[in-house]
């Protein structure tokens, strides 16, 4: 036993030492006294595990389970292990189209928590939201699963069932949402011109697509203006974030040359990088601005906000975004997996940072929102499958759908207030056409957005 612990230790030894010479990223520092005192701890403790435990041990999990604590124990969830799947899932992620329920998620404190649900997906429509936990998935625990593995069980064939146990804060109990696969296949941009109020609409629901993007947004900006738009309003509500570099292009399009957009910081808060505007617009740089943020509003999505509100060329209206702005590089390793560490942090053109924070609207408003009895009686009516006949019958909103479901309402000895329901029923069913404008009186935080910019010409 004592030369097998040998061999394994000198392999160790070895192992660490090609990694000092032979890696081409020339980042590993030598190890500590101490540090290899631990070395010599850890190997003594895996080796009582593989010899001495009563029940046999697989050897990938125990080692896996080592780094992975080793990682934790930075108390920072966006950094972490990639074994081979979820390597190859990163791989993966800017596909745009597959099959599941359309949510983005982070792992924090032995829980799976939502950042966003993206618009019109199966998530959405549940009304899953930012902070909420995934605790269960399918009758599985969270705790213990990686984060490959928690996205293939959200992901599945078109048409399968899921369910996932969720606790929200400020409800008591974990409480279960059902819920129907589809395709998701993500619009990142629409818009929309409001002719009541001069107003030019853009929602962008992810930072990705780097090649097209800030080229499409920028056409959607001037088309906008074509048709008559005198402000705009961008809406950045529920948008997770994506590629840092295509929010600094988009911030660009607003800012005079040489207004600061982002700095970066990292360790010891040493000012790593200051990106700055060079590349502005001249058909943008007058017309009024209003951004809509919300907590589904992270990253990317804090990033344009922030350097847009600390140039004064902005308002933030809605409620407190998510406060992702750490800086993640990937470092490949052995065997095709690889790690994620937070190397650096975002600083707004104030000097405030994003993480943890998020950004502070300059104008707070509440959306209208279900009490816990209406979030109730939908759950009902989903659990019998009687949304799905509904909808079938009904392709537009309208007073009539309104009316409509208010009867079924009520023949189910139910009640939703009327504002929730139009709400509701506008969401469902303006998700059949891309098309579809928003809603300015359903939409309180548009609404105030539009005449905060009204007020100023």
């Amino acid at each position: 036993m004592k030369n097998k612990e040998r061999i394994v230790w000198v392999s160790l030894v070895l192992i660490l030492l090609s990694s000092l010479v032979f890696s081409p990223l020339q980042r590993v520092k030598a190890i500590s006294s101490e540090g290899e005192a631990y070395l010599q701890i850890l190997h003594e403790v895996i080796a009582f595990i593989e010899n001495d435990f009563v029940d046999p041990a697989e050897e990938k999990k125990v080692y896996t389970g080592a780094i992975q604590g080793a990682l934790q124990s930075l108390g920072d969830p966006h950094t972490r292990f990639l074994d081979q799947d979820e390597f190859q899932e990163l791989q993966n992620e800017t596909k745009g189209t597959f099959g599941g329920i359309g949510v983005e998620v982070s792992f924090s404190d032995g829980a799976f928590v939502i950042i966003s649900p993206l618009e019109g997906t199966p998530a959405w429509k549940a009304g899953l939201q930012p902070q909420d936990r995934i605790i269960e998935i399918n009758g599985k625990a969270t705790k213990n699963v990686s984060l490959a593995d928690s996205i293939g069980m959200m992901r599945g064939e078109v048409g399968s069932s899921l369910t996932m146990k969720i606790e929200r804060k400020g409800i008591k109990d974990p409480f279960t949402v059902n819920l129907i696969r589809e395709l998701i296949k993500i619009q990142y941009i629409r818009s929309a011109y409001i002719p009541e109020t001069n107003t030019g609409y853009i929602k962008l629901a992810q930072f990705m697509g780097r090649e097209n993007t800030a080229k499409e947004f920028s056409n959607h900006l001037s088309k906008l203006i074509e048709n008559g738009a005198k402000h705009f309003v961008i809406d950045l509500r529920m948008n997770p974030g994506g590629l840092v570099d295509l929010s600094i292009e988009l911030a660009d399009l607003f800012l005079p040359a040489n207004k600061e957009i982002l700095s970066v910081r990292g360790r010891g808060g040493v000012l790593v990088r200051t990106f700055r505007s060079d590349k502005s617009d001249p058909k943008f740089l007058d017309i009024p601005v209003a951004i809509l943020v919300n907590g589904g509003s992270a990253s990317a999505s804090e990033i344009l906000a922030g350097a847009l509100q600390d140039n004064g060329r902005a308002k933030i209206v809605g409620t407190q975004s998510f406060g992702k702005g750490s800086v993640q590089s990937i470092f490949p390793l052995s065997h095709k997996t690889g790690v994620a560490i937070t190397i650096q942090k975002y600083f707004t053109p104030s000097g405030k940072s994003i993480h943890g924070k998020g950004i502070t609207p300059d104008i707070v408003v509440q959306p209208i929102t279900a009490t816990d009895e209406e979030k109730f009686a939908f759950e009902k009516l989903q659990k019998k499958s009687k949304l799905r006949t509904f909808f079938s019958e009904h392709s537009e909103f309208n007073d009539d759908a309104v009316k409509d479901f208010q009867d079924f309402l009520a023949s189910e000895k139910l009640s939703i207030s009327e504002p929730v329901i139009r709400l509701y029923l506008f969401n469902e069913l303006k998700s059949t056409s891309s098309l579809s404008k928003p809603n300015v009186e359903l939409d309180l935080q548009l609404k105030e957005a539009i005449q905060s910019l009204s007020s100023k010409r």
